[in-house]
């Protein structure tokens, strides 16, 4: 996909309670941890010091976790316009029954074939209740239609299939490359004029086992 979108920062929400219970959430509504809270304020710390006086456009996912990280992130940056916009384009993939199992290697024993599709043929993956895999593709790439052009900086707030699908599509990768692609709720991704440079950011207190 090609088009003027000056700078886009992507952010991971920070860890939820159903993160830390490995159970696999889609757009169920799961409350930050402690960790996740640090995560977030780590990241708005980091911001903080690299956007000062600044149009910018901050964008998030309409989930809970999103939206609390979203804000923790936003009273630290000193740019015009920083309100948040909830986007609904950038909710979560929605997994229908798959959401609240423990882990995906417990969704391979109990919907296998959903398993196989969601990593060999991602656009094709399609759980019960849920969306397909092409259509969260599509859904994606019509936020991105219309976020071309402006000029402005803009901060996205989402999930980490969001991200990898948001970096896909702008590195026109098939849907098997961009669910390989990494993603960790510590990183940001900032993409700016076709390179993409990804910033690891520490948590201030340190993660429970």
């Amino acid at each position: 996909m090609k088009g003027n979108l000056t700078t886009l920062i992507l952010v991971r929400h920070g860890e939820s309670e159903w993160n830390r219970a490995g159970r696999i959430q889609g757009q169920v509504n799961s409350p930050l941890t402690d960790l996740g809270i640090s995560q977030a304020i780590a990241i708005r710390n980091y911001l903080s010091g690299i956007f000062i006086n600044q149009e910018l456009k901050i964008y998030t996912s309409p989930l809970d976790r999103a939206i609390q990280t979203a804000k923790i992130i936003a009273q630290g940056i000193d740019c015009f316009g920083s309100e948040l916009i909830i986007e609904e384009r950038l909710n979560d993939f929605n997994l229908g029954e798959i959401s609240g199992t423990f882990g995906w290697d417990k969704v391979a024993e109990i919907f296998p074939e959903q398993a196989k599709l969601r990593l060999q043929d991602p656009m094709r993956f399609h759980p019960s209740g849920g969306e397909s895999g092409a259509n969260f593709d599509a859904r994606l790439r019509s936020l991105l239609k219309d976020l071309m052009g402006d000029g402005t900086l803009k901060l996205m707030v989402s999930h980490g299939i969001v991200n990898k699908f948001i970096r896909g599509i702008l590195k026109n990768l098939s849907g098997k490359e961009m669910v390989e692609l990494g993603e960790s709720q510590n990183t940001i991704y900032r993409l700016e004029q076709g390179e993409e440079k990804e910033i690891k950011i520490p948590s201030t207190i340190r993660e429970k086992n």
